[in-house]
């Protein structure tokens, strides 16, 4: 069992375990309280953002882990939105987050790079980013990317993912557009899960934000910055 969660403890650091377990303590000590703002945004993003992006935008898209190397529904719906609003750039440029995660031998990012050739995307307007393992590694990864590509970045990602993909690269001072993976959002019992868990990792997001500024820990703001 320790061997199974070494790799994910090691990547949290002991400021990762810290503000995890300060998010808890607040979660608690609040009664739930303070996740029903987190909760409302996260359900307002993900109803109300559109399923498109602009001319000029350069399309990043958000990785997923893998399942035995293979994409994952998830991960399709996303690469399948790219594809559909590839068409309508008027100077194509997809880049592709995600390194190789826990269990897998391949990164996200060549897996969405080969799914996208396959189905007519030109290989020059694709570029990868397969360094990251998680959300903020993605967007902090891709910054020199952006600065380098240009353009107005646009987030792909699904409906569910969308607020905390805004929130991080906001702290790390990307301004970008979002664009969600799904046509519609719809409620069920998947979806709310999802959500919830989001509310709460966008919750953990915010709690060590709030306190790594407040006691001006400087390698826990170097980490989410």
């Amino acid at each position: 069992m320790y061997e199974k969660l070494r790799p994910r403890l090691k990547m949290l650091g002991p400021d990762g375990l810290w503000t995890l377990m300060l998010s808890n303590l607040v979660i608690l000590c609040c009664l739930g309280i303070t996740l029903i703002p987190v909760a409302h945004r996260v359900y307002r993003i993900a109803k109300t953002t559109r399923a498109t992006a602009g001319p000029n935008d350069l399309l990043m898209v958000m990785g997923a882990r893998l399942e035995n190397d293979r994409i994952t529904p998830v991960y399709k719906q996303r690469l399948d939105r790219t594809l559909a609003v590839y068409d309508n750039q008027k100077a194509p440029r997809i880049l592709i987050l995600g390194g190789i995660t826990w269990g897998n031998r391949t990164s996200e990012a060549q897996r969405g790079q080969e799914y996208l050739l396959t189905r007519g995307i030109k290989a020059d307007d694709v570029i990868l980013e397969d360094q990251s393992r998680n959300t903020l590694e993605n967007l902090k990864h891709a910054r020199p990317f952006i600065r380098s590509l240009g353009g107005h970045p646009v987030l792909i990602s699904s409906r569910f993912h969308l607020a905390r993909c805004s929130s991080l690269a906001r702290g790390i001072g990307v301004e970008s557009g979002l664009c969600a993976a799904e046509d519609e959002f719809g409620l069920s019992f998947s979806s709310a899960r999802r959500l919830l868990a989001e509310t709460y990792y966008l919750h953990w997001y915010e709690v060590g934000r709030r306190w790594s500024r407040w006691t001006r820990n400087k390698k826990s703001l170097a980490r989410i910055s």
